[in-house]
C-alpha cells in the first residue's frame, strides 16, 4: 500500500483544500446617468449640419465535447520569444521607439517577399514609386475617379438589416441603391471632402440571412456593376463567426519597410499594403464568417484619397458585411496641400444606433468640418457589440453610452445576451510600445472597472501592432514584485529604472523592487473555462502587415498570450449561445493562438453573485491614515492625496471584488509608507501643545501599523478566508498584518 501513499495524502489534501478555500464570486451593479453631449459650436458647414441632425435609434443545448469548438495540442504551438533568441540578430526586447529599427525579424514574410508589380515599379522608377515626398508620395497617390467607388456593405442594428454605403459623383440628390430588384431611397446624402467632386450615400435594406442579394447602384444616367452580397443564416445554438482584423493602416510603414524602398504615405507602399492585407482576407473568407470586423486606423492619413480608395478596393467589401470603431490615424489630416475638413470615416462607413456620445465635432480654422462619429451599437444572434470612440478619453461618457445601449437592447430583446463585446482601438492590456503611454494608463485605471460592472465578457483592440491574450481581468490595483510585474529582472538595464522609476514601463519602484500595478488576472485555465468572472482583453496584430512595433514586457503580470515575431494576424471568432471561441492565425492558415470560454444557461441569467464585501480593514486604515497630517511638502501632500484617493475609490464603488478589495489593504499601505507624517498625535507623539509640530522625516503611518496589529490579534480568533489577489488561492486574513507593514513605496503615474 505505500505506492498508493503520495496519491491518498494528495486527495486528502484536495478535499480539505476545497473545504476551506472555496471559489468567491462578488457582483454589483451601481447605476449611472447618461451624459449627455452638447456642441458649443455653431454649424457653417451645410453637410454637416445635416450629419449633425441625424438621430440614431439611440433554453437551450450546450455543445458536446466533440464539437469544432475544441481543438487537440498539436494543432498549435507556442513558441516563446525569448531574449536569447532575439539577440542573435542584434534586437532589443525593450527598445521603446515608436517604429523598429531592425532589418527583418521572425515571420516577416512581407518584407522578404515584396509583391512582384511594386518591385517592377520600383525598378522602372528608379526607386521614385516609393520614395518618401516623391512624386508619387503623399497626396499625388492614385485615386480611383470612376463615377461610383467605395462600395461598403455595414452591419444594420441586427443581422435582419444592412446598410450599404457608396460615393457617386454628380448631384446629391441624384443616385439611389436597386437592391432585389427594388429601389431605396438614401437615408443620407451629403457632399465629402473628396477633391474629385463625390458625395456620400447610404441605404438601409432588410434581409433575410441566408439569403444571397443582387444589386447594383445609380448616379443620373450612370449604372454600376451588378453585386452580390452573400448574408448567412444563423447556425445551431445561433451560432456565427467573426473575421477580427487589427489596423490594416494602408500607405503606413516602418524603418524596416524603409529599407527597402518603400516609404509611408507612397504608392509603392500602398500597393504592397493592398496586396497583403488581401492574403488576410482571403484565408479569412475561407472560414466563411458572417461578417468581417476592424479594429480601425484603417489607412495612415484619411485626406490622402487612394489609401481609402485602395483599402475598400477589394471585392469583400461590397459582397460582405463590414464593420470597423474609428482608430487615431482616422482623425488625422494632412492640411499642408488641401483642407483641413475631416469628415472621411463617417462618410465611409454607416454607424447604426449611433449616439453622440464620443462623438468629436467642430470648424476648423478653414471654416470646414471636422467630425468623428460617436459611440453606438448592434446586435448579431445572441451577443451585443458596444463600439466605441477611443479618441475621446472620457471614460464616464463612454460608460454612460455602455449602460444606455445595454438596457436600450436588452428591454428590445426581452431577455439577457449571452455575450456582450465592447470593441474600441487604443489596447489597455498590450505588450507593445503604446502600452505604458500615459493616456493607455489612464483607461486601464478607468475602463476596467465600467466593463466588469456591466458585465462585458470580451474587448477587442488594435493600436499596439502585436497580439496579446490577456487572463480574465478584474478591477483593482496590486502589488507585486518588479519581475511578478513584469517579467524581467529590474537590475536588467533594459527594464529602464532611474531614480526609483521605470521609464519602460512608466511606473514607480518602490523599496525591494515592489511596483503598484492596475488590473488583478484571475487565474483560470489559459485555454478554456467556464462560466469566468472579469473580463478578456484581445490586441490584434496588424493584419495587412503595414507596421510593427517592438515588443515592451511580453510577461508582463496580465498576459496569457503574446506574440511578437512580426506577423501578420487576424482570428476567427466563433459565438453561440452557451460557447465563445477565438482562433487567431496569419494568412498562411497556421494557428498561432486559441481560446474558448463556455457558459451555463443559469450563468446568462443570473451573471452576478451580489454579496456583501467586508470593507472594514480598508475604512479603518483610510480613516487612521487621514487622522495623521502629512508634511507640507508638494510632493509629499500629492503622493499622500493619491494613497487616500484610490482607496476611497475601491471603498465608494458598489462593485468590486474581494481580490480588490483585500489588496487595496496592501496597496493603501505601501503609498503611506513613502509619505512623510506631521509628528503631532498626543497619543502616539507625545507633542506638547504649547510646542509648535515637529516635523518627522520619514515617518512611516505609525497608526495604521498599530490598527493592523489590533486586527491580526482578532483574526487569530476567528480566521476568515479571502482570495489572494495575484493568485487566486485563498489565504488567512491574518496574512494582513504582515501586508500592513510590508514593502514601502511611492506610485505614481508619470504625467506628460
Amino acid at each position: 500500500m505505500k505506492k498508493y501513499n503520495k496519491l491518498v495524502l494528495a486527495l486528502a489534501i484536495a478535499s480539505a483544500s476545497s473545504a476551506i478555500f472555496p471559489v468567491q464570486n462578488t457582483y454589483a451593479a451601481e447605476d449611472t446617468a447618461v451624459v449627455e453631449y452638447e456642441s458649443t459650436t455653431e454649424q457653417s458647414d451645410e453637410s454637416l449640419n445635416d450629419l449633425l441632425t441625424e438621430e440614431a435609434d439611440l433554453e437551450s443545448t450546450t455543445y458536446s465535447s466533440d464539437s469544432h469548438f475544441n481543438f487537440t495540442d498539436d494543432e498549435v504551438t507556442f513558441p516563446k520569444n525569448e531574449a536569447n533568441v532575439r539577440e542573435s540578430d542584434g534586437t532589443n526586447k525593450f527598445n521603446r521607439a515608436t517604429e523598429t529599427e531592425r532589418e527583418t525579424f521572425g515571420e516577416d514574410k512581407n518584407v522578404t517577399n515584396i509583391d512582384e508589380n511594386v518591385a517592377k515599379k520600383l525598378e522602372e522608377t528608379n526607386g521614385e514609386y516609393g520614395k518618401k515626398d516623391g512624386e508619387y508620395a503623399n497626396h499625388n497617390l492614385k485615386a480611383i475617379t470612376t463615377p461610383i467607388k467605395n462600395i461598403v456593405v455595414n452591419n444594420g442594428k441586427n443581422e435582419n438589416e444592412l446598410a450599404i454605403t457608396w460615393f457617386a459623383k454628380g448631384d446629391v440628390t441624384d443616385s439611389r441603391l436597386v437592391f432585389d430588384g427594388k429601389e431605396y431611397e438614401p437615408v443620407r446624402a451629403r457632399k465629402t471632402g473628396d477633391v474629385n467632386d463625390y458625395s456620400t450615400y447610404t441605404a438601409i435594406v432588410n434581409i433575410t440571412p441566408g439569403k444571397s442579394y443582387t444589386y447594383y447602384v445609380k448616379s443620373g444616367s450612370y449604372k454600376s456593376d451588378n453585386y452580390t452580397v452573400k448574408t448567412k443564416a444563423l447556425g445551431e445554438n445561433n451560432e456565427f463567426k467573426v473575421g477580427y482584423f487589427g489596423d490594416p493602416q494602408m500607405g503606413s510603414g516602418d524603418s524596416v519597410w524603409d529599407s527597402k524602398g518603400l516609404y509611408k504615405n507612397t504608392q509603392a507602399k500602398v500597393d504592397q499594403d493592398k496586396v497583403d492585407f488581401a492574403k488576410s482576407l482571403k484565408k479569412s473568407r475561407e472560414l466563411d464568417p458572417h461578417f468581417y470586423l476592424s479594429m480601425g486606423d484603417n489607412v495612415e492619413i484619411v485626406n490622402y484619397e487612394g489609401e481609402y480608395d485602395y483599402f475598400l478596393d477589394n471585392d469583400l467589401f461590397k459582397d460582405s458585411v463590414f464593420s470597423t470603431v474609428v482608430g487615431n490615424h482616422e482623425t488625422y489630416v494632412d492640411a499642408s496641400n488641401g483642407s483641413q475638413r475631416n469628415t472621411v470615416f463617417s462618410d465611409h462607413f454607416y454607424l447604426p444606433n449611433e449616439s453622440k456620445l464620443g462623438s468629436i465635432s467642430k470648424i476648423n480654422e478653414d471654416g470646414t468640418a471636422y467630425y468623428i462619429p460617436g459611440d453606438y451599437y448592434y446586435s448579431y444572434g445572441d451577443t451585443l457589440f458596444l463600439n466605441i470612440n477611443s479618441n475621446v478619453n472620457d471614460s464616464k461618457e463612454h460608460e454612460a453610452f455602455i449602460k444606455d445601449a445595454i438596457a436600450k437592447a436588452t428591454k428590445e430583446r426581452g431577455k439577457n445576451f449571452s455575450w456582450k463585446v465592447v470593441s474600441f482601438h487604443h489596447a489597455p492590456y498590450s505588450t507593445a510600445t503604446h502600452t505604458s503611454d500615459t493616456d493607455i494608463l489612464e483607461r486601464r485605471h478607468e475602463l476596467v472597472r465600467i466593463f466588469n460592472e456591466n458585465g462585458i465578457d470580451l474587448v477587442l483592440n488594435g493600436h499596439d501592432h502585436i497580439y496579446t491574450r490577456t487572463g480574465q481581468m478584474i478591477a483593482g490595483e496590486q502589488v507585486l514584485s518588479f519581475e511578478d510585474a513584469y517579467g524581467t529582472d529590474p537590475k536588467n538595464e533594459n527594464a529602464g529604472i532611474k531614480d526609483g522609476f521605470t521609464k519602460t514601463y512608466n511606473n514607480r519602484v518602490y523599496k525591494d523592487n515592489k511596483v503598484v500595478v492596475d488590473g488583478i488576472k484571475l487565474d483560470y485555465n489559459q485555454k478554456e473555462v467556464t462560466n469566468p468572472r472579469g473580463t478578456l482583453f484581445l490586441t490584434m496584430s496588424t493584419s495587412a502587415g503595414s507596421k510593427f512595433y517592438n515588443p515592451i514586457g511580453e510577461d508582463q503580470w496580465f498576459v496569457n498570450r503574446s506574440l511578437d515575431d512580426r506577423s501578420q494576424l487576424f482570428s476567427s471568432l466563433t459565438f453561440s449561445k452557451n460557447i465563445f471561441n477565438i482562433k487567431t492565425m496569419n494568412p498562411y492558415g497556421e494557428i498561432v493562438d486559441f481560446y474558448t470560454i463556455n457558459k451555463t444557461d443559469d450563468f446568462i441569467n443570473n451573471p452576478g453573485v451580489n454579496k456583501d464585501l467586508s470593507k472594514s480593514k480598508l475604512e479603518a486604515l483610510v480613516k487612521e491614515a487621514k487622522n495623521n497630517k502629512p508634511v507640507n511638502k508638494e510632493e509629499n501632500v500629492e503622493l499622500y492625496n493619491l494613497a487616500i484617493e484610490r482607496a476611497e475609490e475601491v471603498l465608494n464603488a458598489t462593485f468590486t471584488s474581494e481580490e480588490e478589495v483585500d489588496a487595496a489593504v496592501e496597496v493603501l499601505n505601501t503609498r503611506l509608507s513613502n509619505v512623510e507624517f506631521l509628528a503631532e498625535n498626543k497619543d502616539d507623539n507625545k507633542t506638547d501643545d504649547k510646542k509648535p509640530a515637529k516635523q518627522v522625516k520619514g515617518e512611516k503611518a505609525p497608526k495604521a501599523a498599530k490598527l493592523a496589529k489590533k486586527e491580526n490579534k482578532a483574526d487569530k480568533k476567528e480566521a476568515k478566508k479571502s482570495d489572494n489577489p495575484k493568485t487566486g488561492v485563498a489565504t488567512l486574513t491574518g496574512v494582513y498584518a504582515t501586508l500592513s507593514v510590508a514593502a514601502a513605496g511611492l506610485f505614481a503615474t508619470k504625467r506628460k
